[in-house]
């Protein structure tokens, strides 16, 4: 019965997506891992990012046109992500409708967030089982006070700007929508802006993305992010500086009671309920394509980690190599292996009982 209900609705549709441009497209990934993480390893079969998507336009004449898009992620391992672009979310990737033409291109609804766009020394991959991010620079993963950035933008306004002698911008917005039930202030907005260049092989780029009225403060958290490289001629090569300044509750505590923080009051923080965390990343990135195979290796660190302006051992090193085999223009596979090092108070901070964490991966992805 329900492949019956099914056949219809394709049926009822075929009229509809026979008027319109529509494009299905998609990227089917998964591989084989081992993650040895604070001291336990697990090996098994993972989903490495896979996702679907509809994308189309129409021409409303005089230069301009709608757009839209419309993308899921899903684990094709049948497990749950960990991730929000995981499983159970209908548009929980990049989705929108919005309008295009000589202007630029306006869109609003879910979107890629600014650093998203801003990841030049990322070329690898990682299985969603591994949260850590072993493959992945540090500027990606997460401050001790969590995530900002790399993901998308809910509630989003974006802006892109039509490109003009190599330049291009973005601007986006996103409206938290909720208000703190103290201060009155309306709390999760953020802003997002980026400029980058294109020249002869040679790019580069600047990216900032600000959170506002951090737990309903007058304080925002800002990260600025700058990214520069080449590739040409089979040669890529890119580098990554961040500097963050993150406002938080160091002293906030999970669903079960504890601190988030492991070992808090061994790190000096006062209990102000909003402290300033300041870090600093870098990353490099280098790859060369020699016929089917393409090599590639990133170096990332994280240092000057600061607290309420008092320095804290809470840095990171991490390193990642692969190589890249193409079997077909839209199949390829991936084999690498990646390590995170935790200096020890970042590992105390974490509750690591072994600061370093490894991850070894064969992947195949094809993409339609």
């Amino acid at each position: 019965m329900k492949k019956l209900v099914l056949v219809a609705a394709i049926a009822a549709a075929m009229p509809v997506l026979a008027q319109a441009d529509v494009t299905i497209y998609g990227s089917v990934r998964a591989g084989l891992d081992s993650l040895q993480y604070n001291g336990k390893t697990t090996t098994g079969v993972d989903d490495y990012n896979s996702r679907i998507g509809f994308k189309g336009n129409e021409d409303l004449g005089n230069g301009l046109k709608a757009v839209w898009q419309l993308e899921n992620g899903f684990a094709v391992d049948g497990v749950a992500s960990k991730s929000g672009s995981g499983t159970g979310t209908l548009a929980n990737r990049t989705s929108f409708v919005g309008l295009e033409g000589s202007f630029g291109k306006v869109t609003l609804g879910n979107q890629l967030d600014i650093f998203s766009e801003t990841e030049a020394t990322d070329n690898l991959y990682g299985p969603r089982r591994d949260s850590v991010g072993i493959p992945f620079p540090l500027y990606e993963g997460s401050d001790i006070f969590g995530a900002y950035g790399d993901g998308f933008t809910k509630n989003g306004v974006r802006y892109d700007s039509p490109d003009l002698h190599g330049f291009t911008a973005i601007v986006e917005y996103g409206a938290g929508e909720s208000r703190s039930s103290t201060t009155g202030k309306q709390t999760g907005n953020n802003f997002g802006a980026r400029l980058a260049y294109t020249n002869s092989g040679f790019f580069g780029a600047y990216a900032n993305m600000t959170q506002l009225n951090v737990l309903g403060s007058d304080k925002n958290s800002t990260v600025h992010r700058v990214e520069f490289g080449y590739d040409a001629n089979n040669l890529y090569l890119a580098a990554t500086v961040q500097k963050a300044a993150l406002y938080g509750n160091a002293w906030a505590t999970n669903s079960d009671g504890s601190y988030a923080i492991s070992n808090l009051s061994s790190f000096g923080i006062a209990n102000t309920g909003l402290n300033k965390l300041t870090s600093r990343a870098w990353a490099i990135n280098a790859a060369y394509t020699i016929g089917a195979f393409k090599p590639s290796i990133v170096y990332s660190k994280r240092s000057s980690v600061k607290v309420d302006g008092q320095s804290q051992d809470w840095g990171a090193s991490q390193w990642a190599a692969a190589v890249d085999y193409s079997l077909s223009k839209r199949t390829m596979m991936e084999a690498g292996y990646g390590q995170v090092k935790e200096n020890n108070g970042a590992a105390s901070a974490l509750g690591l009982s072994d600061a370093k964490t490894t991850l070894t991966w064969v992947m195949l992805k094809h993409n339609f």
